[in-house]
């Protein structure tokens, strides 16, 4: 297969209870922008969603906030989103102070050449934020 018809990874959704509440950390933490919003679907089916990607970068994979009108959401823990930062600390500090976790320390890997910490959203989802060391960027 040639690079252009590798598949890409284009979103990534995010099951929960309260979309406004969960969007705004995610808005707050990483800087991303609501590009949609939408209400679909009947019955068991019935959803609302909120489709974000990173300030202008249309291009970009999208996070899909996604809640089921008439079913529970799922416990914490189905998925584990990550993101590579400029600075670990800082998304940490406001991570924090938007509402969120620290699940595990930021930590150097030198092995690894990165700098992780490991949060939990406002709903307890994981999130491994990651920051290249330098010489790897």
């Amino acid at each position: 297969m040639s690079n252009a018809t590798l598949p890409a990874l284009s979103f990534v959704k995010i099951i929960v209870a309260d979309v406004d509440r969960v969007f705004s950390f995610y808005e707050r933490v990483f800087g991303v922008e609501q590009h949609a919003r939408v209400q679909t679907g009947s019955g068991e089916d019935a959803l609302e969603e909120i489709i974000s990607r990173p300030v202008g970068n249309v291009t970009a994979p999208t996070l899909a906030i996604k809640r089921y009108l008439n079913r529970p959401a799922p416990p914490p823990g189905e998925l584990q989103l990550g993101f590579i930062v400029p600075n670990v600390d800082v998304v940490v500090a406001t991570a924090i102070v938007a509402g969120g976790s620290i699940a595990q320390p930021a930590r150097d890997a030198p092995e690894h050449g990165v700098r992780v910490a490991f949060l939990y959203d406002v709903e307890g989802h994981t999130i491994e934020i990651v920051q290249l060391l330098e010489g790897l960027n």
